[in-house]
């Protein structure tokens, strides 16, 4: 227990809190935007995949407790990677309750292993670990590279569900100093006058533009662009391709490189 350790790592990004387990590997507690608090453990050493593996909650050796809450929870490995099944933040409230978690890794049905993570020397790295959580940014770069805005016809400005989408970009784009532009293109269905709907793609654009300039992105970072009913994605023929087409898609550009996304780049 005197050699135990936790170790804080985390940026805008991630949140880790580490333990090393002397003679076996690494165990994990990570927080990443857009996922649920997750536990993993990296072996050393392993061979073979475990045949079972499962957790709890204990209590520590020091403390004499007639119970402890249990939340048992089951791990998969894929090679030497552990990953627990759920959501673990029964486990760190547990360390912020001054518990421990004890790991089974049944190895064959003769051996296993038997792994503790302390509650010694952890309060320094769990602050920091809080604080690093409440500064993640809310939405990882996977969901807000390319995001498309649904109009209905006739709507000029985003709905509220729309502008938290803006919010959760701009927030992204903030956090990230590899991203060098930000695209916005509108696009309209085929109803109506040609050089109307090109106009009105245009201001469509324009409003989503401005509304994530309001929300600290820089004008010289944003390209709005408006392309009417040139590019649609399905046919007009139809009310369902119709509402597809009228729409406004935000991309963003990290480290001067347009991400591909289905559909292409329009």
């Amino acid at each position: 227990m005197d050699g135990a350790q936790w170790r804080f790592e985390g940026d805008r990004f991630h949140c880790e809190l580490r333990q090393q387990v002397a003679g076996f590997g690494t165990l994990v507690l990570a927080d990443r935007p857009g996922q649920p608090l997750g536990l993993s453990l990296q072996a050393d050493w392993l061979v073979n995949t475990p045949l079972r593996s499962e957790s709890q909650v204990v209590a520590p050796q020091w403390q004499h407790r007639a119970e402890a809450p249990s939340a048992m929870r089951l791990w998969q490995w894929t090679g030497r990677q552990a990953a627990m099944e759920g959501d673990a933040t029964p486990y760190l409230e547990a360390l912020e309750q001054g518990l421990g978690w004890q790991l089974e890794v049944q190895i064959s049905d003769e051996s296993g292993y038997r792994l503790n993570a302390e509650p010694v020397a952890v309060r320094s790295a769990l602050n920091q670990f809080r604080q690093c959580r409440t500064a993640l940014v809310p939405q990882p770069f996977s969901a807000v590279r390319h995001v498309t805005l649904s109009y209905r016809s006739g709507q000029l400005l985003p709905n509220t569900a729309q502008l938290n989408q803006l919010s959760d970009i701009a927030a992204y784009v903030a956090a990230d100093p590899r991203i060098t532009e930000v695209l916005v293109d509108g696009h309209t269905d085929n109803v109506g006058d040609h050089l109307a709907n090109l106009a009105l793609s245009r201001d469509r654009a324009d409003e989503v533009g401005a509304l994530l300039h309001e929300r600290g992105i820089s004008r010289d970072r944003i390209q709005v662009r408006g392309h009417g009913e040139r590019y649609p994605l399905l046919s007009n023929n139809n009310a369902q391709g119709r509402q597809h087409n009228r729409r406004v898609t935000i991309r963003l550009v990290r480290d001067g490189q347009v991400q591909e996304v289905a559909g292409g780049t329009h």
